[in-house]
Order: C-alpha cells, then sequence, then structure tokens
C-alpha cells in the first residue's frame, strides 16, 4: 500500500513530526500497530519515514489536530497537522514542545489562537495567507515550519496501526 493508497482527498489529518521515528510517533500517539489496517477504515494511521522526521496521515480522521495528541507529539520537537473533511471543516495546528502555539481554521487565517497566535504569521505572510488562505498553503505552512515533506507518491508506510478512541 502506497502515499496514494493513504492520501485520500475527501477528508484526511496529515501531521508532520520533526526528529520523531515511526515507532515513537505511534508510542506516543497509543497506536496499535496493525498491519492489516485499510485506508478509510476508521481509526486507520499509517507514518511514512521522511528526511528529518515522520509523516501521519489519517484518512478520515482527526487525531492530529486534537490538543492532547498533538502536545505529545511535538513534545522536545515540533509538529504540525492539517485536517479537512467532507463537511468543509478545515484546522491547521502547530505545536512546540508539548505547547499548542498556533491554530486556525485554513479558510479563516486571520482568527488564530494558541499560546503565541501570531507565531507563524511571518510564514503565513510569504505564503500570502495572513487573511485569505486554502489547504494547499496550509500544508505549505504545515512543510515550511517544521523542514518536512510529504512523501512521495509511491512512498509505502513504515507502519500501519489502529488509533485509540478519541473523543
Amino acid at each position: 500500500m502506497n502515499m496514494n493508497d493513504w492520501y485520500d482527498d475527501e477528508a484526511v489529518c496529515v501531521t508532520y513530526v520533526r526528529d520523531l521515528s515511526p515507532a515513537e510517533a505511534f508510542a506516543r500517539m497509543d497506536v496499535t500497530i496493525d498491519p492489516e489496517a485499510e485506508p478509510g477504515c476508521d481509526p486507520a494511521i499509517a507514518v511514512f519515514r521522511v528526511e528529518a522526521g515522520v509523516v501521519l496521515v489519517e484518512p478520515n480522521g482527526f487525531a492530529g489536530i486534537l490538543d492532547e495528541v498533538i502536545c505529545k507529539l511535538s513534545k522536545g520537537t515540533v509538529a504540525a497537522s492539517v485536517f479537512f473533511n467532507v463537511n468543509l471543516d478545515q484546522n491547521f495546528v502547530y505545536a512546540e514542545d508539548g505547547v499548542v502555539t498556533t491554530q486556525f481554521e485554513p479558510d479563516q487565517p486571520d482568527a488564530r489562537s494558541g499560546s503565541d497566535p501570531d507565531r507563524l504569521l511571518e510564514q503565513m505572510r510569504t505564503l500570502d495567507m495572513e487573511t485569505d488562505s486554502d489547504l494547499n498553503k496550509a500544508a505549505e505552512l504545515a512543510e515550511s515550519v517544521t523542514g518536512l515533506r510529504l512523501p512521495d507518491d509511491d512512498a509505502e508506510p513504515v507502519l500501519i496501526g489502529t488509533l485509540p478512541d478519541y473523543p
């Protein structure tokens, strides 16, 4: 199963985490390794190794934008998540060392929250997304602030698993 099988353009949460191994990312999220988990079947998740970190892909998932999850993932490092679903719900979350620093809806980037809502403002201005944005720019921002890139379309996940139930 390659990256294209996991990256569904209808609903997905993609989380970029610098300096973690695939096993450590899954451990921090309490993921149960399950090589039989299928993309699109809740609550499946795949982790891809990229240069300097990992990218986690959750088809039809949202765990990466939950404070409790992204705070665990970012402990001692940085993490960014981009989420969207078929109901047009969107979210971008950036955390540093266990704290949600900046959070906003990509279609409303001027309504930011977090411990330092303007932390990414310079990068947002560079991407021309301070007051108007889209999901592609949110993904570019996640890559910019973590220094990580999505794996190639034919990349194979290192681990596949199932997430615990989150409220």
